[in-house]
């Protein structure tokens, strides 16, 4: 399942991802989290393919940082 996520980058580097909850709250009164870019930072949604394993340890999480900078063509 493809999932729509935030990319943040700027200078041509990786700054931040946000992935958003698989199950977003029903309250409406439930707090939100949400990338804000800064000057000089471009936001950026991405859509890519995520699984439980993607989260489960640093190396995967690596592994995403790294298609996502060559997806966008940013650099390390």
């Amino acid at each position: 399942m493809k999932t729509r996520i935030q990319v943040l980058s700027q200078g041509g580097r990786l700054i931040g991802v946000y992935v958003p909850p698989v199950n977003p709250p029903t309250d409406s009164r439930a707090p939100t989290a949400r990338l804000v870019a800064g000057p000089r930072q471009k936001l950026q949604e991405v859509a890519v393919e995520l699984t439980e394993a993607t989260f489960r340890t640093t190396k995967h999480m690596n592994e995403l940082h790294a298609a996502l900078r060559k997806q966008l063509k940013l650099r390390k």
